[in-house]
């Protein structure tokens, strides 16, 4: 049986968050982290001011930090690594440099130490240095809609483990929605992750996980199982069961079980947003459910590209950021902005993340 704790909170004040955080992690299997090593992972897609709603809220993570400082933690690691990994890189403009600086954690930088992983499909991907060093893994998740896996949450929050621009080819690898599921949790599987916190305290809709619109939610969401926490977070959104394929995968794989979730605080069917703006769900046929999975890579890209392609507007800065992160390499520099090769786009969404100022629509 899995424990979630959602709880209602409406400001970002530390000290509250704190408090209300202690009340969850009583309710639910906190891991014990007495002279451990501990590895915080927030989400820090790119570092953007917290009022952007795009990283985990710093007071979300100096709050956690706090909570196992003073339950005996003998060391305290916390790290990211964005889509595109500046050297330059420190989580400064988010804030939560400021907090790491503060509290005595250590910040980790995962492009520096990282060691080669077999995940699915036998891909050899980077992961970082840290999580072998860490006896216990937080994933301090943002409550965000996504173009691509329709929510983010605390279970792809751990694709961050993976350095900069060595995520994109993943993409490549597995262009259609199930199968970028899937690389998904066999990352986060490696991750050996121990708790799952969600801030949703100002979550994101409409956009996401970048260029959405910043909405206040009012809720933290906890649980030592992340693909229940994320499940929760899906349900408030107001998305159904089919609109939710890292957790389809997941109980597939037999990973996790929506009938054994326990709500000791609130109960997430009671707290459904009918209005969040969410990703479109994509309707899917029974060909395209049950056969093309059999079917080759070259199927799956096909099969992606009947997704929405992305389209960019005239407002572009041409910062080059869409057309480094592509993996397929589809886009070329144009006048007034980049161009894009249809046959080529696997519509994995990587460009729109990356713009800085939502010239990228879906």
């Amino acid at each position: 049986m899995s424990s979630v704790a959602i709880a209602r909170i409406d400001e970002y004040e530390k000290e509250k968050i704190k408090q209300i955080l202690l009340e969850m992690t009583g309710k639910t299997a906190f891991p014990d982290v007495s002279d451990k090593t501990i590895l915080i992972k927030p989400n820090i897609l790119s570092d953007a001011p917290k009022e952007k709603a795009i990283t985990t809220n710093p007071a979300v993570v100096e709050a956690l930090i706090e909570i196992v400082k003073e339950k005996g933690a003998r060391k305290i690691l916390v790290g990211d690594s964005p889509g595109l990994h500046t050297p330059t890189f420190n989580a400064k403009a988010s804030g939560i440099k400021d907090v790491i600086d503060r509290t005595g954690a250590i910040f980790e930088d995962f492009t520096r130490r990282n060691r080669q992983h077999t995940v699915y499909r036998k891909l050899k991907v980077p992961m970082a240095v840290a999580l072998d060093e860490a006896d216990v893994v937080i994933s301090v998740a943002k409550f965000k809609t996504h173009q691509l896996m329709m929510q983010t949450g605390a279970v792809k929050n751990m694709f961050g483990l993976v350095p900069g621009l060595n995520k994109s080819p993943m993409h490549l690898k597995c262009p259609s929605v199930e199968e970028f599921a899937k690389l998904i949790i066999s990352i986060f599987r490696e991750s050996h992750t121990d708790y799952a916190v969600i801030d949703g305290i100002i979550g994101m809709e409409g956009a996401g996980p970048a260029n959405g619109t910043p909405r206040k939610v009012g809720l933290l969401i906890s649980s030592e199982d992340a693909f229940a926490a994320d499940y929760s977070e899906a349900v408030i959104m107001g998305y159904e069961r089919k609109d939710m394929p890292i957790l389809n995968e997941a109980i597939k794989e037999g990973l996790t079980d929506i009938r054994t979730y326990s709500y000791p605080i609130l109960n997430p069917d009671n707290l459904v947003i009918k209005d969040y703006k969410r990703i479109e769900s994509r309707k899917r046929s029974l060909f395209s459910a049950l056969i093309l999975p059999y079917f080759s890579r070259i199927r799956e890209k096909r099969k992606a590209q009947k997704r929405n392609a992305p389209t960019f507007q005239n407002n572009c800065v041409k910062c080059r950021r869409c057309i480094d992160i592509c993996p397929a390499k589809a886009l070329t520099m144009g006048d007034p902005h980049p161009e894009i090769n249809l046959n080529a786009c696997i519509r994995c969404y990587c460009c729109h993340e990356m713009c800085p100022v939502d010239a990228i629509k879906i």
